[in-house]
């Protein structure tokens, strides 16, 4: 999994750079990361003398401020720089701040550069001895296969986390490796297995102060699969449950985009558009931005909004959408024309979505895109907004209207 040879270190940064306009902005930031991750290499391996005439540091320097000033990356790689120059060589003086680069790259959905930064790291950390960061690298990097649709390479490395969590006697790293185990079951569309894992992890973590972020990824999940399996208002009370004690902003994203995705199925398609309002305007990561703009395009063909809903279309068209999501956006696609009676339309994306979901191992999308095609015939009106929901569900609903009233306005309540 990891790259040994020389030659080969950091091959997709280099193809980033290859690929992307010259002296643009993109391209000044990955040449800078490039350059500086070169550098740590040269200063782990021991390849570098540091002396006031040295060329290295200086010209790292300079394409790390060729980057827009005030961008958070700039900063984390010249603090980087800052520890090589200083220091001798040891991998623990660079950690958290290359797992933050890592994730700032993830951020903005560069997977294949975000998994290149957490290979650096686990080539040089020993599982054991630094296993709470080894462990760490290994779930993000296992995160970033699976946006890839890298299905074996995530299953690899969720395994790798597990057996260092069981090693090290690490609870937290054990049971985030089991939530990912079951993220790959329901991503190959085997929720029976998925809703067991995560029901024992839930289990395993109820009353346990220490393991709240943890129980709150699990009911996330266990969310999305009782979701998927038609359980929706019991997928709303998990997510509310998880959005107590998110272990970041990003598991609060996703939480809320389970609510959402779960109003949208009741047909309660005011309270799905607040929080994909809320998720497409707050949002630090590209991908859920991406997933907010996608569900917000379903919502408006679902509610005969088909201006809307074209408009939305269009700007995703322009969009280098990730495996998963481009499959997606066919069905969405497909999906929307067909309730808006454009047949042919409908099944040239049905389509679409059903090859690239059978090229990617996407089960799920390839059943609900099969079922689209069998009902080709006979198109899909617009839905209704349920008249009636329990009260639970309600409050839920309430309290996402007040989250997205705040974010119009912000300062109010």
């Amino acid at each position: 999994m990891l790259q040994s040879d020389q030659k080969l270190r950091h091959l997709p940064f280099f193809e980033e750079v290859a690929g992307l306009e010259a002296d643009s902005a993109e391209e000044r930031a990955a040449t800078a990361g490039l350059v500086t991750l070169r550098l740590v290499d040269a200063w782990l391996d021991g390849a570098l003398w540091f002396k006031e005439d040295d060329w290295s540091v200086p010209n790292v320097h300079k394409a790390i401020r060729a980057m827009d000033k005030g961008t958070t990356m700039r900063g984390m790689l010249l603090r980087i720089v800052d520890v090589v120059r200083a220091r001798k060589p040891d991998i623990h003086a660079v950690v958290t701040t290359l797992m933050a680069y890592a994730q700032a790259l993830e951020y903005d959905a560069k997977w294949l550069l975000a998994g290149d930064v957490y290979q650096t790291l686990l080539a040089h950390l020993h599982p054991i001895e630094d296993s709470e960061a080894s462990i760490a690298a290994h779930l993000r990097l296992a995160t970033c296969y699976r946006s890839l649709m890298q299905v074996e390479h995530a299953v690899e490395a969720f395994a790798s986390a597990a057996r260092i969590g069981h090693a090290a006697g690490d609870m937290v790293g054990v049971l985030r490796a089991r939530i990912g185990e079951a993220q790959i079951a329901w991503l190959r569309g085997n929720l029976p297995h998925a809703e067991t894992l995560l029901d024992e992890t839930i289990a395993q973590t109820k009353g346990n102060e220490d393991l709240r972020a943890v129980r709150s990824r699990a009911l996330q999940d266990r969310s999305a699969v009782a979701i998927l399996s038609g359980q929706y208002e019991l997928g709303i009370r998990l997510a509310y449950d998880a959005l107590a004690h998110p272990a970041s902003s990003m598991e609060r994203d996703r939480i809320l985009n389970n609510i959402a995705s779960a109003f949208t199925h009741l047909g309660v398609y005011s309270a799905a558009r607040d929080a994909y309002l809320v998720l497409s305007a707050t949002s630090q990561e590209q991908y859920m931005r991406w997933t907010a703009t996608l569900n917000l395009i379903d919502v408006s063909s679902l509610t005969g909004a088909e201006v809307l809903f074209e408009q939305l279309r269009r700007e995703m068209l322009v969009q280098d959408l990730p495996p998963q999501l481009a499959t997606e956006f066919e069905l969405i696609q497909g999906s929307g024309f067909l309730r808006f009676g454009k047949g042919e339309l409908a099944r040239d994306h049905l389509n679409r979505a059903a090859a690239l979901a059978a090229e990617f191992g996407l089960n799920q999308i390839l059943f609900e895109a099969e079922a689209a095609m069998s009902s080709l015939n006979a198109p899909t009106p617009p839905h209704r907004v349920s008249a009636e929901m329990p009260l639970e569900v309600e409050e839920v609903a309430s309290a996402i209207r007040e989250l997205r009233h705040s974010v119009a306005e912000p300062g109010k309540a």
